[in-house]
């Protein structure tokens, strides 16, 4: 069961990326899954502690299949059934000629599926968030350390969650709403 309707997670602050890192792994440990940390530089333990999943591998790859798919169609269609044309006796349907148009469009069906899916992935364009409604959150850009228990996590309530965060020791404890 959910808390209010608008709130969007529990923050805490901690004072280095050390104790951002620990609260992280105790969350975890806790059985949150919907948490997400903010630090001024990338910390190569948190991305341990709170594993993303990495979608955009498979769609690049889906990309480069469409696109191979689609040139390879787009060829035979052109030179076997639309078009046909026998010249100097060579066949039709000859692959190895169609294998240079194939590798581009593969390689441009995939990188437009990187492009767009990296965009998405990331929330772009996004020019609002919840946590910015936090006064001190400008300093996760400069030397601030933040941990979020997000509240469309199955086990959040925001009451248990501030007490949770307040009992690893941060700097401040805030409940952050939604728009």
């Amino acid at each position: 069961m959910r808390s209010q309707t608008g709130v969007y997670g529990v923050v805490a602050e901690f004072e280095d990326a050390e104790e951002l890192v620990s609260a992280a792994r105790a969350a975890r440990e806790r059985g949150y899954r919907c948490v997400e940390a903010y630090s001024p530089y990338p910390i190569s333990e948190l991305n341990e502690v709170l594993p993303a999943p990495d979608l955009l591998p498979p769609l690049v790859l889906g990309g480069g299949i469409v696109g191979a798919i689609t040139a390879y169609y787009m060829q035979y269609w052109i030179a076997v059934i639309h078009y046909p044309l026998n010249v100097g006796g060579r066949p039709l349907h000859s692959a190895p000629s169609f294998i240079v148009i194939t590798f581009e469009l593969t390689v441009l069906f995939a990188s437009i599926a990187a492009f767009f899916g990296m965009l998405f992935f990331a929330g772009f364009p996004s020019p609002y968030h919840p946590m910015f409604r936090i006064p001190d959150f400008r300093r996760a850009s400069d030397d601030g350390f933040f941990l979020c228990i997000e509240a469309r996590d199955p086990r959040f309530f925001a009451a248990d969650a501030a007490r949770f965060l307040q009992s690893l020791g941060p700097l401040r404890v805030w409940e952050v709403e939604h728009e």
